[in-house]
């Protein structure tokens, strides 16, 4: 049972103090012009859940129950690498280029939620609660939480491939699920986070200009 002045604590909790904390880099990010996308595209909005929801409890206790596994997280954390070897196999016509070119652009509308939500990572809250989610120390974890980056551009990328290769669509889906997925198992973000990322993805997929 949370202490009403912890509860209080609980309630306010952010990634940040305050929305207004962008890092410098992160502000570039959210500033910068695509290409790939109209300027004006507008992506849903939906709130995360509560810090002292039931949804939100109910996912820490979830990630709290999910095992180790350093090699699984490690093969997601980098999105790029994680594709090109299917793309090679393949011998799809995409370069390394071109998904860093995704991968930068989408970081706009990334960052541009994650701040505006400014939701805590599962480590801060769960101290609340007495959970224990283990060392997590991943450099893509110095943002808000949500929505999942690392689902976003998963989803985003393999949907991209198959709508290039519709043949391999299934394989494509799948590393942008496990990418998605990792992000969980490293206990990085809550599976609400995972659900949005898919939802701007799939929103992003859909408004890519063809190129």
């Amino acid at each position: 049972m949370i202490k009403l002045k912890e509860l209080l604590k609980l309630r306010s909790v952010g990634y940040y103090k305050t929305k207004d904390e962008i890092k410098e880099k992160h502000q570039k990010r959210i500033n910068q012009k695509v290409t790939l996308w109209d300027e004006n595209l507008i992506v849903p909005k939906r709130l995360p859940p509560e810090n002292d929801s039931k949804t939100t409890l109910s996912e820490l206790k979830m990630l709290a129950k999910i095992k180790p596994n350093v090699d699984f997280v490690e093969s997601g954390d980098d999105i790029k690498k994680a594709f090109m070897p299917l793309i090679e196999k393949n011998d799809l016509k995409v370069t390394e280029e071109f998904l860093s070119k995704i991968l930068k652009e989408s970081g706009k509308y990334i960052m541009t939620l994650k701040y505006h939500y400014n939701r805590p990572r599962p480590y801060q809250l769960a101290e609340f609660y007495d959970l224990d989610l283990g060392e997590n120390t991943l450099e893509s974890m110095k943002t808000p939480s949500y929505p999942s980056g690392h689902a976003v551009q998963g989803y985003l990328i393999g949907e991209y491939l198959s709508k290039v290769d519709p043949h391999n669509s299934k394989e494509y889906r799948q590393k942008g699920e496990d990418i998605a997925h990792s992000r969980l198992v490293a206990k990085a973000h809550y599976p609400s986070d995972k659900i949005y990322g898919k939802e701007i993805a799939s929103h992003l997929a859909t408004s890519m200009k063809k190129i």
